[in-house]
């Protein structure tokens, strides 16, 4: 186990103290300028807006560089967020006591931990309900008061007055998905702007690709279209493919080929692989955990599927 010392000079090298000292790489092309846009708008104007689109198409990191922006424009202002299911309650969201320090002296200022969203607003800052429809409708209607009357009730402290700048971002899930709640329709009615987010068109899907390849990372245009096309059938076969491959899944195989194509030009492998060869061995490992088939089919047999389809074997 790690020493205090060594914790606390790790701790203190690797603080992020706003996220505008965050280097966030993000494409902002196609779909995604538009959200920002919008995002930009729905601020400027005091509504609250919801990123709505499947896993992994970028709703998160939209969010974050939205805030960073946010922080480097007024440097006070900082970015909490909380991911959604079903153990969350609205203490997550507020804070809670300590139970020692209320033992010691009660309910009072200095025993009570601050939530993130309690925090957002008695900043000014932006906040990020992420997943919101995993959470319950118990836990949803803790938002209500915040983005009505932009004040929250603190148990045995009594109701603050969220400062001018608070900002409230959810991001969420289709409803169709599994694991989801609906919305409570007076939450529903409290989101006046609906960004909608779908996996991006090639261009920009293979940019994102490029940009989160490491440096000394390597390969030819040939091999991402290659990539593209595996992680692309995932999305056309919806016989058989309940939840297809997000970016994440394009990133991974154009890494790992990365990697190969280095130790290749290290020497460092002995025998080069045909390049339709090695892509499905990563597409087999890669897409195990990326896809989701359908009730009562094999994810092994989809994927071989779509590995004859798209790289022949």
């Amino acid at each position: 186990m790690i020493d205090k010392q060594k914790f606390e000079e790790l701790f203190n090298q690797q603080f992020i103290k706003d996220i505008s000292q965050e280097d966030i790489d993000i494409v902002l092309s196609g779909q995604y300028g538009k959200a920002l846009e919008l995002l930009r708008d729905a601020e400027a104007t005091g509504l609250f807006p919801a990123l709505v689109g499947p896993p992994g198409v970028g709703k998160t990191i939209l969010c974050r560089y939205f805030a960073s922006l946010r922080a480097r424009e007024s440097k006070s202002k900082n970015f909490y967020w909380l991911t959604m299911d079903e153990s969350i309650k609205p203490s997550h969201f507020i804070g809670s006591f300590d139970p020692a320090i209320t033992l010691k002296k009660g309910f009072i200022l200095e025993a009570f931990n601050p939530g993130p969203l309690l925090s957002a607003m008695l900043e000014g800052g932006t906040f990020l309900a992420n997943e919101i429809n995993r959470a319950t409708e118990y836990s949803q209607n803790t938002l209500l008061e915040p983005l009505e009357e932009a004040s929250i009730g603190i148990p045995h402290l009594g109701r603050i007055k969220a400062q001018e700048d608070f900002f409230f971002i959810c991001a969420m899930n289709p409803e169709e998905l599994s694991g989801t709640h609906r919305l409570s329709e007076a939450l529903k009615d409290r989101i006046k702007v609906w960004i909608k987010l779908t996996y991006p068109d090639k261009s920009t899907e293979l940019d994102i690709i490029r940009i989160n390849l490491p440096e000394h990372f390597h390969i030819e245009e040939s091999e991402l279209e290659l990539i593209y096309s595996v992680i692309k059938e995932t999305r056309q076969n919806k016989i058989d493919v309940d939840i297809p491959a997000s970016i994440r899944a394009g990133i991974a195989m154009a890494k790992l080929l990365g990697r190969r194509r280095l130790l290749e030009k290290e020497e460092k492998v002995k025998e080069k692989e045909s390049i339709y060869i090695y892509l499905s061995e990563i597409a087999r490992h890669v897409l195990l955990g990326s896809i989701k088939p359908k009730p009562g089919v094999k994810v092994e047999n989809v994927i071989e599927n779509i590995i004859q389809k798209t790289l022949g074997g």
